[in-house]
């Protein structure tokens, strides 16, 4: 579509990508899947965005809350490999706010990279660490 977009002299310049995952995405064909689609879009000249990054979990046991900050780390490396990736916003920043509870089957949530009091997840380090 986007090229057909651009092909018409359809003024688009960005894409954004809504990133809405959980921890099966930490896997390494699903990433290099990730990273060759952002890629096709390099490709057009498009610049990127990812938009709305969380990772749902199913509970916010400690080691539960280890998890996503190694993943969140590969999604902002993904970004920061790709030239034409210029923003990497998540959907909000404590799970306090989080869309996830409302809008997912089953107990999932606790997404985002400080918790509902404010404090710091291993989510936000992994972040950190990429940049």
């Amino acid at each position: 579509m986007a090229r057909d977009f651009r092909a018409r002299a359809v003024p688009l310049d960005g894409i954004g990508f809504q990133t809405h995952i959980n921890l099966k995405s930490d896997d390494p064909k699903t990433l290099a899947s990730f990273a060759s689609n952002l890629e096709r879009f390099s490709h057009l000249g498009m610049e990127i965005r990812i938009t709305e990054l969380d990772i749902a979990l199913d509970d916010n046991s400690p080691p539960s809350l280890q998890a996503p900050g190694e993943l969140y780390r590969k999604v902002t490396e993904i970004c920061l490999l790709n030239p034409s990736c210029r923003v990497l916003q998540t959907w909000g920043f404590s799970d306090k706010c989080s869309s996830i509870p409302g809008h997912s089957t089953g107990r999932q949530g606790w997404a985002l990279p400080f918790d509902a009091r404010y404090q710091k997840k291993p989510a936000y380090d992994g972040i950190v660490h990429a940049l």
